[in-house]
């Protein structure tokens, strides 16, 4: 796998990982493959999130997680396999740049997957690549909680979950057209938004550049899982899911954690999962920053 910077490719053990010369070949890495590991650094947490700061103007945040510090929070997805997916799929606003770091890594099990969905679509059988090129529909429950949460996070004379109301929800709807939401009796939300599951390369229009990039075979661990349906009005069934998370698998690679690794992923190209966990969770701690 040559998607590894450590400090010794620089001839400089004693290399930051927030370097000029390490951002310039992170930048490199993702141009090329979508995603890069650096590992042998001295990493933190401060490390970690000033890394993130350096690829994104804006960080996003995952209301369902708690905080580890101001830029980063911290992965408790169970100890089940994770579906691949790109981060915040399934909302209007997924962030550009996905990181990941592992401060302590389990001792078995639990290897992030990356796959590139550029890849994957190149290799699609064409009845495939012309189907999933049309909408799809993200149709699910968010609990109050949540939604709350997420636009307290998105509106600007909003500070905390607890100011949301009707009219804060109303102003983030707008924003994104492919977006509708009714609150219900119980205060939880009937949410949906209408995506595109393959993403053309912002500095391309080929029909090569295409990627298969969406949280559509991925997980549910913190909300309700989701109905899809394809803009023909055909309902994207467990079955076919199934069958394109098979075909992933094929171009799937794992990143076996070392302690104190960092990966970085282009979010609107290459999609990432989970192995299983085996041993205590406590184990683990892994750390995710995300932003555009």
């Amino acid at each position: 796998m040559n998607n590894i910077i450590t400090p010794t490719q620089n001839h400089d053990l004693t290399a930051d990982l927030n370097d000029e010369v390490i951002i310039e070949l992170t930048k490199k890495h993702l141009a090329r493959d979508g995603w890069v590991l650096l590992r042998g650094f001295n990493t933190n947490l401060n490390k970690f999130s000033e890394l993130l700061q350096q690829f994104c103007q804006q960080l996003t945040f995952d209301p369902a997680r708690d905080f580890a510090d101001k830029a980063s929070q911290k992965v408790n997805a169970g100890k089940e396999s994770v579906g691949l997916h790109i981060e915040n799929g399934n909302t209007p606003f997924p962030p550009r740049y996905v990181g990941f770091y592992s401060a302590k890594s389990a001792e078995y099990g639990s290897q992030t997957t990356i796959c590139d969905g550029r890849t994957l679509f190149k290799n699609m059988p064409e009845k495939l690549q012309q189907k999933w090129q049309q909408g799809v529909t993200v149709s699910r429950q968010l609990p109050a909680h949540l939604w709350r949460k997420y636009v307290a996070a998105q509106h600007p004379n909003v500070n905390s979950e607890n100011e949301v109301n009707e009219t804060h929800l109303a102003d983030f709807i707008a924003v994104n057209p492919h977006q509708r939401g009714t609150i219900n009796s119980d205060g939880s939300l009937d949410y949906e938004l209408d995506i595109q599951p393959c993403l053309i390369d912002e500095s391309t229009d080929q029909l090569s550049e295409i990627t298969f990039a969406n949280a559509i075979l991925g997980p549910s661990f913190n909300y309700e899982k989701p109905t899809y349906t394809f803009a023909d009005g055909e309902q994207i069934s467990d079955l076919m899911i199934q069958q394109m998370a098979d075909l992933a698998e094929k171009y799937t690679h794992e990143v076996n954690w070392k302690n104190g690794d960092v990966v970085l992923i282009d979010n609107k190209r290459v999609m990432h999962g989970r192995r299983a966990i085996h041993g205590d969770l406590v184990d683990r701690q892994l750390f995710i920053a995300m932003g555009t």
